[in-house]
């Protein structure tokens, strides 16, 4: 079965799309720190996979920059816990270190353990985090334990997720969170259906797609048309719901008006629960 242990060898290739954008005159993100987790063997993979569809890489400038735009209006509306599910090498507990904020990265204990070597390299304490699969424990518990409080608001930051885990293990997570975690919201990318079964129009959508997870030895089985699903199961709020075409052409009309191919196969989500 498809589980949370795929998502970890995507990491360094997502480090080597954020790193991109460091040579970019116009930035619609900054992430000085991607570089430190890049090495020429990611570079040469993404390129394999950017030479099909040199489009991927814009799209997913946009969804960087949806997401940091999301964290920081929250930490302004007052948000105080912060918590990254597969985090992977995001570094957005330094990029947006606030007084009174916390973060906590949740990932696979092999990938934490090594980004924490990588970052006490570079001379920079490791947020709290919390070593683990994320689908097989108590998360609310571990959450506890870590010294968060459960009972005021939490921010969940679950990017690059959603695609690889089947549909019913996505329910039984967000059952887990909804029994013990009276306020909280989650925001996440998320694929159409049409990626899932390939059933796409641009063929060379679905064949990105599909050697992007040859390349990094990865399967995508869950895409959504519609958020109204966790609506009806859980009780969960759709807040926002947008494909990142319509981000990307707010941010950086002049790179998005070349990417019409990948309307509606992209998109991002905002789900709240309780009283946010």
């Amino acid at each position: 079965m498809s589980d949370i242990n795929e998502v970890g060898t995507t990491a360094f290739a997502v480090a080597c799309f954020r790193e991109m954008e460091r040579n970019r005159e116009h930035r619609v993100f900054d992430d000085p720190y991607a570089q430190w987790f890049v090495t020429d063997e990611i570079r040469e993979k993404v390129s394999r996979v950017t030479e099909i569809l040199p489009e991927s890489v814009e799209i997913l400038r946009y969804r960087f920059c949806i997401l940091d735009e999301i964290i920081r209006r929250e930490i302004q509306s007052g948000m105080k816990q912060i918590v990254i599910l597969g985090c992977g090498f995001d570094m957005r507990s330094l990029v947006f270190k606030t007084e009174g904020v916390r973060f906590c990265d949740i990932d696979q204990p092999a990938l934490l353990e090594f980004k924490h070597k990588v970052l006490e390299s570079q001379g920079v304490t490791p947020c709290a985090s919390i070593p683990c699969n994320y689908l097989e424990v108590d998360l609310p518990e571990e959450l506890i334990k870590a010294g968060f409080d459960i009972n005021s608001p939490i921010l969940f930051l679950w990017e690059g997720n959603s695609m690889y885990l089947p549909v019913e293990l996505i329910h039984s997570f967000f059952d887990s969170l909804c029994a013990r975690i009276p306020s909280f919201k989650i925001v996440f990318d998320y694929y159409s259906l049409s990626i899932i079964d390939k059933t796409c129009e641009n063929p060379d959508v679905i064949r990105a797609a599909n050697m992007f997870q040859e390349t990094f030895n990865v399967t995508w089985v869950t895409g959504f048309d519609d958020l109204s699903v966790f609506e009806k199961r859980h009780g969960m709020e759709v807040e926002e719901s947008m494909e990142l075409l319509e981000v990307g052409k707010r941010v950086a009309p002049e790179g998005a008006a070349s990417i019409a191919a990948l309307a509606g196969v992209y998109n991002y989500g905002i789900l709240s629960y309780g009283d946010t």
